[in-house]
């Protein structure tokens, strides 16, 4: 099983937007595992059609194995408030979730985890289990103030932990007006200056994105040209993810 990490410590960023399309765009070729860490649980709202018995929780409590569900589409493992206690736990709980996710190895191919917009506890489990890192970002004037601090977190996680450092995929510029002739310049800037960490696609802002997560489907089910036009760019994006993580069915 390999494993996708979303992170950004900034909310508001169109994070649950992306990993939600992940979820179904996975499920359609994979075993897909899902799991929300944070305690806002917008992605468990959405995905809630795919909710299994298994909290996320408790993924840091013991070594958890998630059973499949039965059907079509991923497994998720909900959040809940209870997500709050880990950030007051001791560190072994990092290595917990990583034994979590082990536990799961021949069960699913592919597992993606929604991080709190916080680099604290949760997210480090995340970073120590992971084989990939996307990060969205927003294209404005504060959306960069967080990505040193998100880069030296990838680093330090590897370097504590003495792993090898997972793949970071790049910053993944998301709700991006094209219609904004201010945020078309700061794009320009942001290209000029991370052009080699900047991921090679963008998730533009369009209405067929929040339609599609309040119906709980993603954009390529849709009736109409704009879902068609969401459908081509996300899944080009999730296209170029699974070349890049060297998917393959179990």
């Amino acid at each position: 099983m390999k494993t996708l990490v979303v992170m950004n410590e900034k909310g508001g960023v169109g994070k649950t937007n992306i990993v939600a399309h992940a979820a179904w765009y996975f499920a359609e070729r994979y075993r897909t595992l899902v799991i929300d860490l944070d305690q806002q649980a917008n992605l468990s709202y959405t995905l809630q059609a795919y909710a299994c018995p298994v909290e996320s929780v408790q993924l840091f409590g013991e070594p958890t194995a998630v059973r499949p569900r039965d059907g079509e589409g991923a497994t998720l493992t909900r959040s809940t408030r209870a997500l709050m206690e880990v950030e007051r736990a001791p560190e072994s709980v990092v290595g917990m979730f990583r034994d979590s996710i082990r536990a799961n190895d021949d069960a699913y191919d592919i597992c993606v985890i929604d991080t709190p917009p916080a680099l604290g506890m949760r997210t480090f489990a995340g970073l120590l289990a992971a084989d990939a890192v996307l990060a969205p970002i927003g294209v404005n004037d504060y959306s960069l103030a967080g990505i040193t601090e998100l880069m030296r977190a990838i680093k330090g996680v590897a370097t504590h932990y003495k792993r090898d450092e997972p793949n970071f995929l790049g910053l993944l510029p998301s709700l991006f007006d094209r219609k904004s002739k201010r945020e078309r310049e700061l794009f320009e800037q942001l290209a000029g200056q991370l052009g080699k960490v900047l991921f090679p696609g963008i998730v533009a802002k369009r209405d067929a994105y929040a339609k599609a997560g309040s119906e709980g489907i993603p954009v390529w089910r849709m009736k109409g040209q704009a879902g068609r036009e969401a459908a081509e760019e996300i899944r080009a994006i999730f296209s170029h993810i699974e070349t890049s993580m060297e998917l393959t069915h179990g």
